[in-house]
């Protein structure tokens, strides 16, 4: 999600600024940080240099979730390609936001019980010492 949500934001960013869309895919390869999504990105610049739209070799990839593609599909024909990658991103960023937050809100309770362990360990390997001394020293006595 995070790659796909990189791509949409950096390619509408480069096409506002005039990049043209050739140039501005392989700009968009080099962000990514996914090896798999880098390949789809170089075949569909070789078939887009043909001649054929943007979101056909995304979509035949299956790669790219089908809300994607068919934004850009849609942007296409539209004439407002930057304006739909730009949708697209923020609502993968927002995807990316809750699964992060509800990573978090289970990861929370699995810490807390794993700090109480801790420090319950610390606490028996203090008094435990402690309650030995007390029983030698309550069964030394002549």
């Amino acid at each position: 999600m995070l790659a796909i949500s990189r791509f949409a934001r950096t390619l509408s960013t480069l096409l506002k600024s005039g990049v043209p869309l050739l140039n501005a895919m392989g700009i968009v390869k080099t962000v990514l940080g996914n090896l798999r999504l880098q390949q789809i990105i170089d075949e569909a610049s070789s078939q887009i240099r043909e001649g054929e739209s943007i979101a056909g070799p995304l979509k035949r990839s299956k790669e790219f979730p089908p809300m994607v593609t068919h934004m850009i599909a849609v942007g296409e024909k539209s004439g407002e390609l930057e304006g739909m990658l730009e949708n697209a991103a923020r609502a993968y960023d927002v995807q990316v936001e809750n699964r992060v937050q509800g990573l978090t809100a289970l990861l929370e309770p699995v810490m807390m019980v794993l700090m109480g362990g801790i420090v319950g360990f610390i606490a028996v390997a203090i008094l435990m010492p402690m309650v030995n001394m007390n029983d030698v020293s309550a069964g030394g006595g002549p």
